[in-house]
């Protein structure tokens, strides 16, 4: 049940944040993943990474592997993961001549072997998602991926049938169920905006709601999260500094986080927020808000770093 945007602040600072929703009790840390790690894949085939990354993840129960659940590589590419169910298409096995992977590999294939938006549009007709399980995970999730560059742009790539495409996200927000379409669809509708995509009288209705002071969508399900979002997203005037626009996103995200309920954490479906996470795509920093302590950690993936550090490193999450 994650939030998700893309922001662009005064300072021309490009910035990724989500919440990081889920019902599974695993740890959750920041991880650090190297150039030329040669990772074992779900498939049990292994790919090489070309760039170093950093960003949220967990680590497999029983094999030496990570799940990425959002990042940022060393040339300022992100990318996250999302819920999608109900609207997913995998293939059965893997094909012969494609990049074969699960939706549980994608990030460390997009972040590890690409540079640019550019590249992983260019990649994506090679690319063939499989429905297997990563590691001892009872299921396999239901995944669409959010991704931005230092050139601003946000892309989504929902896999609704077996050839993968990336689309436009104007609006900078994902959430889950439904896809975006229809959510852009449900925003200008509770805008009252004619149309179905994300154009400049949309921008200016959330400046208008969010002026007027009216009450904004509230609760778990995702089109009210995604509502509430873009309307505080941008209705809001473009922050001047890097420090107003941490402190702003991480209030936005506090607003659409899901508490965590001792007396449900036995129920499969208890979604609730393990983490709150920043990017600054310019400075390749990587802001990560644990639940139990809400201590503020925040990781630079500096040029050195991508450069001497040769293995994968786990850093304490609280």
């Amino acid at each position: 049940m994650c939030t998700s945007l893309t922001y662009t602040n005064g300072a021309g600072h490009h910035f990724f944040a989500r919440t990081m929703d889920f019902p599974t009790t695993t740890p959750w840390r920041p991880i650090f993943l190297p150039r030329d790690y040669r990772w074992l894949t779900a498939l049990n085939t292994h790919r090489t990474t070309c760039y170093a990354l950093l960003g949220g993840g967990r680590i497999a129960a029983d094999r030496p592997a990570y799940l990425m659940a959002d990042g940022v590589n060393e040339r300022g590419l992100t990318c996250a993961e999302l819920y999608l169910p109900g609207a997913v298409t995998y293939a059965a096995e893997p094909l012969a001549g494609k990049i074969n992977l699960t939706p549980q590999d994608f990030i460390n294939w997009a972040l590890g072997e690409h540079a640019t938006l550019a590249e992983v549009v260019a990649d994506l007709p090679q690319v063939r998602l499989v429905s297997r399980r990563w590691g001892s995970d009872r299921y396999v999730y239901p995944f669409h991926w959010i991704l931005s560059d230092r050139t601003g742009q946000t892309l989504v790539i929902e896999p609704t049938e077996l050839a993968l495409h990336a689309e436009i996200d104007a609006s900078g927000i994902l959430t889950n169920t439904p896809v975006l379409a229809t959510h852009l669809h449900n925003l200008n509708q509770f805008l009252r905006v004619p149309g179905d995509t994300f154009q400049p009288a949309t921008i200016t209705a959330a400046r208008d709601y969010l002026t007027s002071g009216a009450p904004l969508p509230t609760g778990p399900v995702p089109t009210n999260r995604f509502i509430r979002t873009a309307i505080t997203r941008w209705g809001t005037p473009t922050l001047p500094t890097n420090s107003a626009t941490q402190r702003a996103i991480f209030t936005w995200l506090a607003a659409v986080s899901l508490p965590y309920q001792p007396e449900r954490r036995h129920e499969r479906n208890h979604n609730y927020t393990h983490y709150r996470s920043l990017i600054d795509l310019e400075a390749k920093s990587y802001t990560f808000i644990p639940r139990i302590t809400h201590r503020l950690q925040q990781i630079r993936l500096t040029p050195q770093m991508a450069a001497s550090r040769h293995f994968p490193h786990v850093f304490p999450a609280n």
